[in-house]
C-alpha cells in the first residue's frame, strides 16, 4: 500500500483538532478516519500526532510532514480541477452554501429546471445562517447575503437585499401603523439575533431602540413570526415579497430606507472556471432577475 494512503484523513484531522470534525467533513465513519491515520503512521514508522481527550495535536514530525501533505493535496485538487474546467459540460457534485430561508425561496424553485438542462450535476446544499469556510469545508461555491464579502475571494454580485419594516394586517388593525421611526419603540417587535436588528433598527438614518418581545436567529421564522401577527419585523425583502404582494404583511415606514447588502455568489478562486459553477451561478442569476430582485 502507498505511504500516502490516509494522507487527506490526517490533514484533516489536524485542521479540525478532532477525529470527530475531521469524519464528518470527509463524510465518513470516525472510525473509518482514524485507522486510516493509524495506519499512516504503522507505514511511515512515526508518530504523527498526540491523542488526548480533549484535542488532538500534530507532534514534532507531524507538524512538518502536515505542511508537505497540505502542500500535496492542494496541487491534486488544482490538477483535479484544471481537468474539470476543460470539460464542456456541466458534471460531477456541486457543494453550494446558502442562507435557510434563501435557499428555500430563490435556490430550491429553480433547481428543476437546471437539473433538467444539466442532468450530469449532483447539486449539495447546506443551510446556514452563519458563513461556511469555503476551502477548508470543501465548498464550490456560496450565496452571501452581505455589505461587503470577505477578501481573498472571487465575488460576483447577483442582486441587491433591502431590509423593510413588516407586520400582519391584523396586527397593524389592533395596534396601528408606526408613522415615524420613533415609533416603532412603542412595538411589539421581533429581533433577528445575528445582527444589529436585535435590538436597534436603523431607519432613515435614525437609530431606534426596540426590546423584541421575539427574538430570533432564523429568517424563516422571522418571517414566521411576522405572518403570526407577533409583532413588527426587519425583514429581507427578498424573504417577504410574495406575502407581501399576497397581501398577508404589509410594510410601513416604506419613506425611511433601512439597510442595503449585496446578495453575492462566492466561491474560490480555483473554482472560477468549471462549467458546473459558471452554470450554476448564471441560472440563480437569471432567477433573482426574473424575481424583480436583481440590481
Amino acid at each position: 500500500m502507498s505511504a500516502f494512503a490516509g494522507i487527506e484523513a490526517f490533514v484533516r484531522v489536524v485542521e479540525a483538532g478532532s477525529f470527530t470534525t475531521a469524519a464528518q467533513r470527509l463524510q465518513t465513519a470516525k472510525s473509518s478516519v482514524s485507522a486510516a491515520v493509524r495506519g499512516l503512521e504503522e507505514r511511515l514508522g512515526v508518530r504523527l500526532l498526540d491523542r488526548s481527550t480533549r484535542r488532538v495535536e500534530p507532534t514534532e514530525a507531524g507538524r512538518v510532514f502536515y505542511a508537505r501533505c497540505r502542500r500535496l493535496l492542494e496541487e491534486e485538487a488544482a490538477a483535479r480541477l484544471e481537468a474539470q474546467s476543460l470539460q464542456e459540460m456541466p458534471a460531477g457534485r456541486l457543494r453550494v452554501a446558502a442562507p435557510e430561508c434563501f435557499a428555500a425561496r430563490h435556490l430550491v424553485p429553480g433547481l428543476a429546471s437546471f437539473l433538467a438542462q444539466h442532468p450530469a450535476v449532483e447539486l449539495e446544499l447546506a443551510e446556514s445562517p452563519g458563513n461556511v469556510r469555503l476551502v477548508e469545508d470543501g465548498f464550490d461555491l456560496a450565496i452571501r447575503v452581505v455589505e461587503t464579502p470577505a477578501e481573498g475571494m472571487v465575488v460576483r454580485r447577483l442582486a441587491t437585499s433591502r431590509v423593510v419594516i413588516v407586520a400582519a394586517p391584523g396586527y397593524l388593525a389592533q395596534h396601528g401603523a408606526p408613522l415615524v421611526p420613533g415609533d416603532v419603540a412603542a412595538h411589539r417587535c421581533v429581533g433577528f439575533a445575528p445582527l444589529a436588528w436585535r435590538d436597534t433598527w436603523r431607519l432613515g438614518g435614525e437609530s431606534v431602540p426596540v426590546r423584541p418581545v421575539l427574538l430570533t436567529d432564523n429568517t424563516e421564522t422571522l418571517r414566521a413570526a411576522a405572518l403570526a401577527g407577533v409583532g413588527l419585523a426587519a425583514v429581507p425583502d427578498w424573504a417577504v415579497a410574495d406575502a407581501l404582494a399576497a397581501g398577508l404583511l404589509q410594510r410601513v415606514l416604506p419613506d425611511h430606507r433601512a439597510a442595503e447588502s449585496g446578495i453575492f455568489a462566492v466561491y474560490p478562486t480555483n473554482r472560477l472556471m468549471i462549467p458546473k459553477v459558471r452554470a450554476f451561478v448564471d441560472h440563480v442569476a437569471a432567477g433573482l432577475r426574473a424575481r424583480g430582485l436583481a440590481g
